[in-house]
């Protein structure tokens, strides 16, 4: 079993946040670059066929290209505490995890477990306080983030490698 998950990675975003995720997130360190979840868990990988991709790529023909801009902190109260940071305008976001979720009703974002899904890049996941408040501060002198969506990634996670890119679709 290999889990997929459908992302908008954000490159702009990974030198001010790449050291924190991959010491402080668990996908981070495995791989995963700094990004805003659409879908996770997608169909896991044995059963993601090039069918899927194409019908992917059909829900997301219907979106252009977009600017996004990152320059507020947000946390999640979870376990471990969450660090991320939101976008200005999280709409665009929303309305492609909608029509995502839509097209693959069997793989609902977050596998359902969140009435309301807020889009956002994870900076760090940790109980410690002194690194959360010390990542804050470091990004914090990167901000505001400017970054120019045009695509999303599927990635797959090995266990062997990591999360890989499996495909990418255009917007």
């Amino acid at each position: 079993m290999a889990a997929t998950a459908i992302v908008v990675p954000v490159a702009a975003a990974e030198p001010a946040l790449g050291r924190w995720r991959r010491a402080y997130t668990g996908d981070g360190a495995e791989g995963m670059p700094a990004h805003v979840t659409l879908i996770y868990p997608f169909a896991d990988e044995s059963v993601l066929d090039d069918t899927m991709i194409d019908d992917l790529g059909g829900v997301l023909a219907a979106f252009a290209p977009f600017e996004a801009r990152f320059g507020a902190f947000g946390r999640f109260d979870a376990d471990p505490p969450v660090l991320d940071l939101e976008p200005a305008r999280p709409q665009p976001f929303v309305d492609l995890i909608t029509a995502i979720a839509g097209r693959f009703p069997d793989h609902p974002p977050f596998g359902g477990r969140h009435a309301t899904v807020i889009p956002h890049l994870t900076v760090a996941q940790t109980r410690d306080a002194d690194v959360i408040a010390a990542a804050e501060a470091d990004v914090a002198r990167h901000l505001p983030l400017h970054a120019r969506i045009d695509a999303v990634h599927v990635m797959a996670h090995r266990a062997a490698g990591g999360w890989r890119t499996r495909a990418v679709v255009a917007l």
